[in-house]
Formats: structure tokens, sequence, C-alpha cells
């Protein structure tokens, strides 16, 4: 398949990029900055801003399926989640509204977009310290991910939607937890994990217009 990764040059990204190419797909990174991303052969690159969509609708042209992972960055060290420094508040809204119409006016139909365990559906399932860490900390973020989760969901497209819970460096454990209900196993996954489940799950379709909770 062809793919196109948004969000590429991030952890998740990273790790969507090396599964994909490992299976055979051909796969092109969209970045604003082609050096931020390391080289691996066989990957494409479609340089420009996801903010635009004269930028985004030329990548999209001719793919057979888009993952979308726009809009967390971390401190380093940190364990709190922000907004990319001199970002707006709604980067992943604005830039999965371009992807999205950039999709529906080339017939591209497949889309993998990762938000977050909290928004949405799953928004009471958190619990209580972790609900006051994202009103102190992740309003902004939290806001920007519920409204691209309703973009995405009135698509029209073959849609999922991944919500991490919290993400680590830590290698690939090859065992995780992927549900519909919000059910949780452990609080943290490796990025690694889930790149693998999202390479997975844009192929496979197992989770059509489905909210994926994803955990260890």
């Amino acid at each position: 398949m062809r793919i196109l990764v948004f969000g590429a040059t991030g952890g998740t990204g990273r790790a969507v990029v090396g599964t994909l190419l490992a299976a055979g797909h051909a796969v092109t990174a969209f970045v604003r900055d082609p050096a931020a991303l390391p080289p691996l052969p066989g990957l494409g690159v479609a340089s420009g801003d996801a903010m635009r969509l004269a930028d985004v609708a030329p990548a999209v042209a001719g793919q057979d399926a888009v993952v979308v992972s726009l809009g967390i960055t971390q401190r380093q060290g940190g364990l709190v989640p922000r907004m990319p420094r001199g970002g707006p508040p709604y980067v992943c809204e604005a830039g999965t509204a371009n992807v999205i119409a950039a999709m529906q006016a080339a017939g591209v139909a497949r889309l993998v977009c990762v938000t977050a365990f909290g928004v949405g559906d799953t928004r009471d399932a958190v619990s209580l310290p972790f609900r006051i860490i994202f009103r102190l900390f992740m309003r902004a973020l939290m806001a920007d991910k519920e409204r691209q989760e309703v973009l995405v969901k009135a698509s029209g497209l073959d849609w999922t939607l991944v919500q991490p819970v919290g993400l680590t460096d830590q290698p690939a454990s090859g065992r995780w937890v992927a549900s519909t209900d919000g059910r949780i196993g452990r609080s943290t996954v490796s990025r690694v994990d889930l790149g693998a489940f999202i390479a997975e799950e844009v192929t496979a379709r197992r989770h059509l217009h489905e909210t994926v909770v994803f955990s260890g």
C-alpha cells in the first residue's frame, strides 16, 4: 500500500514509519523540515505545513491510506505533553481538517488518527488524578484533540481513532491491550508497540469507525 504519515518526526510517527517500511509498504513522511527525519531506505518525503491545505493536498493525492499523529510533544525529561512552542492551540484540529479535505477530494478513504486516552468517548474513564493533570496542564491540548475527533467521526472516511495511554520510549514488548470499551491494561505503553499496532490496523481494518484505547 501507499501510505502517507503526518507527524512522522515524532516518536510515534517514526515507529509507524519504520514498521510500515519493514512490511514492504510504500511510505511517505509529511514533514515541515526534512532534515529532522533520519534517512531511511525506501522512505519518500513530502515537505510542507499541515496547516496549509495547499501543501497537504498534493501529498495526499495518489495514496491508499493516511496516518495522522499530530500535535503532541514532550519536554525533555518531563512527563507532561505540551503544544509545540509558539504553535496555536488548534494544531490537531486544523491539520486534520486539511487532511480530511484533501482525502475527500482525492478519493482516499482509509484514515488512522492518533489522539489520546481521556478524550471524547473515554473522558469519564480517566482516573481523578489524571483529570486534574489534564485540567491544569493539558486543557488546550485535550480540547484540540476533542475537536480533532469530532472532525474525524464526521468525515465519511474509513476512519479509526487510536487513543494511547501514557507513552514511553521503552523497547517494544509485543504485548498490548487494544480495547473499544475503554478498558486499559497498564497506564503506560511503548511508542514502538503503538507504532506496530497502527501499522497493522491501517491494512487490517479491524476497527473501522471505532475508537481504540491502546495500553500496555
